[in-house]
């Protein structure tokens, strides 16, 4: 008996959904029979607001020379955070903002370390400014050797002019890029 409520219940929701899209893009749904994804994406927008994106993340850069751990202080006392770059969208946010500085081989501390790694996982990095593992979303990752590093307590840098990713000791000294704190 339970299974058939909620089932009636379902359907009533799909029915309530589809009286709600508006009338135009029930006919474009109908009349653009050839591609359904591209049709149900137009019949069931929310609010008529665009998709979602992940990259609204606003990059500065600082070109004060300062160890990781100075940086991660730094980016605080401004009222922002080390940056982290979780998928491509943000590295291709980063690149555009390191972009005036790429004629130069330089190296620009990010959030990521493996300080406190156990000797087995030395391999595994996080974001010391969100604690999640580098690569927890989708396993995004952009070192330059193609793997992380797995010296201990080591910290990630971004190396120009490639933008990839570089692990360091912690206490070496470079520029810093911060991000714009964001509540999520």
């Amino acid at each position: 008996m339970m299974c058939c409520q909620v089932f009636v219940l379902g359907m009533l929701l799909v029915g309530s959904l589809a009286a709600s899209v508006p009338s135009s893009s029930k006919d474009e749904t109908i009349s653009q029979g050839s591609d359904a994804a591209e049709s149900d994406q137009r019949a069931f927008t929310v609010n008529q607001l665009p998709p979602l994106t992940y990259s609204s993340k606003k990059y500065k850069v600082y070109m004060d020379v300062v160890n990781f751990f100075q940086a991660w202080q730094m980016c605080i006392s401004k009222g922002e955070r080390l940056a982290s770059v979780e998928n491509e969208a943000d590295h291709k946010a980063m690149r555009e903002a390191i972009l005036p500085y790429s004629g130069y081989a330089v190296v620009f501390w990010i959030a990521g370390t493996n300080v406190g790694a156990k000797r087995a996982e030395q391999d595994k990095f996080y974001w010391i400014t969100n604690d999640r593992p580098v690569g927890y979303l989708n396993g995004f990752e952009k070192w330059l050797l193609g793997v992380a590093p797995s010296d201990p307590n080591q910290c990630v840098a971004l190396y120009l002019p490639s933008a990839m990713w570089i692990s360091g000791p912690c206490d070496s000294s470079g520029y810093y890029v911060c991000e714009e704190s964001q509540d999520v």
